[in-house]
């Protein structure tokens, strides 16, 4: 008969003490904080509260090869973006280069350039499907480091919107009386310098003369 080996006891460090009585802490909290006046168990199951939920988790992109994109986080969408872009301006011969940090400014080097790259497909609507040519442009900001900024918006997964701009010329629109951009978040109050465009104030700027939607005068 072989003999019983006694378990070796695990023994922690401080730091994984500290932890182990840091997360015991939180569980306990989190346990003397659960309500007990509802039954939240039925209330998840409330056929109507399903129905919202699927109703708001219609993919307008189900079949094309944007299929998901909808659902991605936010810094999804844009590592995305950028790599659509990337291979873009790469399938007609310019030279693009990842920006060295993630806190460079810039999103891409092309041709020498240092680009921010923006990237919306169009809106979804809330009857279904997606609103024709509506689309975001988000935290477009002054003082980051880049030259030129690359904007697409998909239309279908066959039509794209493609345009650039200098920063310059995006400096200097702000001034102007008709700007199609408006401070996001705590506006002009807070201080921040992310500026926001969409719907048709968007098309509008997409439209004006400094907005080059031909790359071959890049």
């Amino acid at each position: 008969m072989s003999e019983l080996i006694e378990p070796v006891p695990i023994v922690m460090n401080k730091r994984e003490v500290a932890k182990k009585e840091k997360d015991e802490l939180h569980t306990k909290r989190i346990s003397d904080l659960v309500s007990s006046c509802f039954d939240s168990c039925h209330i998840s199951q409330d056929k109507d509260l399903i129905a919202y939920i699927k109703e708001n988790n219609e993919d307008p992109w189900k079949g094309t090869p944007y299929q998901g994109y909808v659902f991605m986080d936010p810094k999804q969408k844009g590592e995305y973006g950028e790599r659509f872009v990337s291979k873009m301006l790469e399938s007609i011969g310019m030279d693009v280069k990842r920006a060295p940090t993630a806190t460079d400014g810039h999103d891409r080097v092309i041709n020498e350039k240092k680009v921010e790259i923006k990237f919306s497909v169009t809106q979804k609507d809330k009857k279904g499907g997606t609103k024709n040519g509506v689309w975001i442009m988000n935290h477009v900001a002054t003082n980051k480091d880049w030259e030129r900024l690359i904007f697409v918006g998909v239309l279908s997964h066959e039509k794209i919107i493609a345009c650039w701009f200098t920063k310059e010329d995006f400096v200097n629109h702000l001034q102007c009386s008709e700007c199609c951009f408006k401070r996001q978040q705590s506006g002009k109050d807070g201080g921040n310098n992310d500026y926001i465009c969409t719907d048709k104030s968007l098309l509008t700027f997409i439209e004006l003369p400094f907005v080059h939607k031909n790359f071959n005068d890049w």
